[in-house]
């Protein structure tokens, strides 16, 4: 699977925020969404955003367990991502023909988890170290793919993209809370065009 340059994080949105959002976020080109697991009602908002958004990617994060596994799968996800790296939880990923995006952050970490056959090695919390940190990790691994999430403001997203990531997962710094508290999704997407501006080096 071929992931765009970002995906939407979602966290602690119910499902009625989620397919609004989504439809809003959809409209400015975003096609990746994932709703993570200790969301309200996560597995619903899989399930709708599979069956509104057949061309988009769906994927479900924060799993932990195998139950989560089988359960988001069955949702209707396509690709998960977790915080930390289990062996088992990525057999059990692609044995369900699942994308695999298991979380890690020493080159230890991101070695074993391409090793258990991660399709994506997700870097995580990125934030704290920056853009650089990514840069040098790929020196010597230039063959896993990577993943960058965790506090990404639009500028860090695009040095992490430059510095050799595949793909950003986005969620607090892209998502604006007021609009969605407001249901203002016309300022949500506005926010969110800005917000790839700036990834994509249009802003200058």
């Amino acid at each position: 699977m071929d992931l765009p340059e970002l995906l939407i994080i979602y966290r602690g949105l119910g499902p009625d925020d989620v397919l609004a959002a989504s439809d809003a976020l959809y409209a400015t080109g975003v096609t990746a969404f994932e709703t993570t697991m200790d969301s309200p009602g996560a597995l619903t908002s899989i399930a709708g955003l599979s069956r509104r958004f057949g061309d988009a990617l769906i994927g479900a994060g924060s799993v932990r367990t195998p139950a989560h596994v089988k359960a988001a799968a069955d949702a209707g996800a396509a690709f998960l991502l977790s915080p930390h790296l289990d062996e088992e939880m990525v057999a059990a990923t692609k044995a369900a023909g699942l994308v695999s995006i298991p979380g890690a952050f020493t080159p230890t970490e991101v070695v074993r988890a391409h090793a258990a056959g991660a399709d994506l090695v997700k870097i995580f919390p990125i934030a704290p170290a920056g853009a650089e940190y990514v840069r040098q990790l790929r020196q010597p691994l230039p063959d896993v793919p990577l993943l960058a999430t965790g506090g990404l403001t639009a500028e860090l997203a695009r040095q992490c993209l430059l510095a050799g990531c595949a793909t950003v997962g986005v969620g607090a710094g892209l998502i604006d809370a007021d609009a969605v508290r407001d249901g203002d999704w016309d300022r949500l997407a506005h926010g969110a065009l800005r917000y790839l501006a700036v990834l994509r080096g249009e802003d200058q």
